[in-house]
């Protein structure tokens, strides 16, 4: 008996609830103001203002003269800059002396394995002529897996020990998650401001130009990498072709064939005497 009970109460309360939002339900239409109380209009003659917070855009300016040689003597009032016909100022300029902050991004896939011994050779290029004495950088390697291999530091020797010591992978090639890495690590380092410049976010690719099995799309990747104010500079390279180096079976003890010749054949209605000053040429292939 107490669990017909119990269960007629529940289903007491269940229909008392379902009763209750029907008789709780607002008018329709607007509520009405209450008698004595003035209604505030919007001014008619005001707009509506939206103010928006856009951070500096870095924007990288190559100037060359008439013989092609590059131009180093330009000041902030020798450009003009525009954005959809608007003037825009600008709050800093430079020659390329700010600090750098960069990721190097190594493709470490089972196919370009023959390159390795190459590539482990290039990190002094990268620590001397792009790092410099300020800069920083970080190494990341990916096959099908992205890994950091290296974060950002100002020592040049950690970043030449991750070159020196890069291994290979699988055979997969996950380029756009790694650029999609290298893109949020660059989005933490400092940002210019109108009184300091921050630092110069470079994003610097050795790889194939080839995507295997990546999340990531290469559009979005490229947004932020322009939100964020990321250069991206890439370094193609293609693995040489596998060759072997012992015969197979089928060739062992043959001689090499000879190159292919052409010959030439009198026809009988060709005359027997030779063209003088005619010469024939053959080209093998």
């Amino acid at each position: 008996m107490i669990r017909i009970a119990g269960a007629s109460l529940t289903l007491t309360l269940l229909l008392a609830l379902a009763d209750a939002p029907a008789r709780a339900q607002a008018p329709s239409g607007p509520i009405p103001p209450k008698p004595g109380v003035e209604v505030q209009l919007p001014p008619k003659d005001v707009q509506a203002k939206v103010k928006v917070h856009v951070a500096l855009v870095n924007t990288p300016v190559t100037v060359r003269d008439g013989r092609g040689d590059m131009v180093h003597n330009l000041e902030a009032h020798d450009f003009q800059i525009t954005d959809n016909g608007v003037a825009q100022q600008i709050s800093h300029f430079d020659l390329g002396g700010d600090p750098i902050s960069m990721v190097v991004l190594l493709e470490t896939s089972s196919r370009i394995e023959p390159l390795l011994p190459q590539v482990r050779k290039t990190g002094i290029l990268f620590t001397q002529t792009v790092m410099g004495p300020t800069g920083e950088a970080a190494v990341v390697g990916f096959n099908d897996s992205v890994d950091k291999l290296q974060d950002f530091t100002t020592n040049a020797d950690l970043v030449e020990n991750a070159f020196a010591h890069l291994r290979p992978g699988t055979s997969g090639s996950k380029l756009y998650d790694a650029m999609a890495v290298g893109v949020e690590m660059l989005s933490g380092r400092p940002q210019a401001t109108a009184d300091k410049p921050g630092r110069r976010r470079v994003l610097m690719l050795l790889s194939e130009a080839t995507d295997a099995g990546s999340e990531a799309k290469l559009g979005e990747v490229l947004r932020q990498a322009q939100l964020a104010n990321v250069t991206i500079y890439s370094v193609g390279h293609s693995p040489p072709p596998a060759r072997s180096s012992r015969p197979s079976r089928k060739t062992r003890g043959r001689k090499s064939p000879r190159p292919a010749r052409f010959r030439f054949r009198r026809s009988p209605e060709f005359p027997k005497r030779p063209l003088a000053k005619k010469t024939a040429t053959a080209i093998s292939t």
